[in-house]
């Protein structure tokens, strides 16, 4: 890859390894993954992979949340620290259920030292902007919302802040197939309008080619990239992307290798 500007690349893992037994055996081996700055819009990164490859666990070194055993994880050129502004969407929705949309959605700017009342307007602009006026006041759990309302929430708040990186650990797990695509329409606005660097793990081939501008797979034992692809579909992106030529060659293409795996 050429670097298309003169800044640092925004995430470089370097030879990362995941093993739970000092080595003796690893889950992933020699993964190398490369985002680099694009002037206006960042990227929509997909690591796409079979349930179990590690996929999950790659997110989470990114996140700060776990060290890998081996290999380092750059952001903006220097080892990953708490600092860094980077919002994650974990697979299971994680709205506050005891706060209400409005606040679950506020809280990021508040921790910030936003004013409140800046906070609670520019939150109701993004509840507006995820579909979910009318419901700032519900309280952010099941039963009051449904599970695509709640994932909603989350996104919200995950984005509220403008992060130059966002995380999202398969997002539409345990959603119908209608609230999913709902979803992923959402996201890839939202995606446009912010222009941060989306980095997304599934194993949902559609998804992957709907929502991303690249895709690296994830595969073999010990798992590493194996494969990379362009993207080559034009935003915005909606339900007539699925239908589109270029869409199912890069399908069946992408799946012809999954299998291979």
């Amino acid at each position: 890859m050429t670097n298309n500007t003169n800044l640092p690349d925004i995430i470089e893992l370097k030879d990362i390894a995941t093993s739970y037994d000092h080595g003796a055996t690893y889950i992933v081996k020699n993964f190398n993954l490369l985002i680099e700055d694009i002037p206006s819009q960042g990227e929509f990164i997909v690591i796409l992979g079979k349930s179990g490859c590690g996929k999950t666990t790659v997110l989470k070194y990114i996140a700060g949340l776990m060290k890998p055993y081996a290999g380092q994880v750059l952001i903006h050129g220097k080892q990953r620290d708490e600092r860094v502004p980077i919002s994650m969407v974990f697979q299971e929705p994680s709205a506050l259920e005891h706060y209400t949309v409005l606040k679950n959605v506020m809280l990021p700017l508040l921790y910030r030292g936003v004013d409140p009342k800046e906070a609670a307007q520019r939150a109701m602009n993004m509840i507006k902007a995820v579909g979910l006026e009318g419901h700032e006041h519900k309280y952010g759990k099941f039963g009051k919302l449904s599970g695509g309302q709640v994932q909603r929430v989350v996104i919200a708040r995950s984005l509220i802040a403008n992060p130059g990186i966002v995380l999202m650990d398969e997002p539409n797990r345990g959603l119908d197939n209608e609230t999913a695509m709902q979803i992923d329409l959402l996201v890839s606005t939202l995606w446009q309008q912010l222009q941060s660097t989306i980095i997304l793990v599934t194993h949902d081939i559609d998804q992957a080619i709907f929502l991303g501008t690249k895709i690296y797979v994830m595969g073999g034992k010990p798992a590493s990239i194996v494969k990379e692809y362009d993207v080559p579909l034009p935003h915005p992106r909606t339900r007539e992307t699925k239908r589109d030529a270029h869409f199912l060659k890069l399908k069946n293409e992408v799946e012809d290798f999954m299998y291979s795996l």
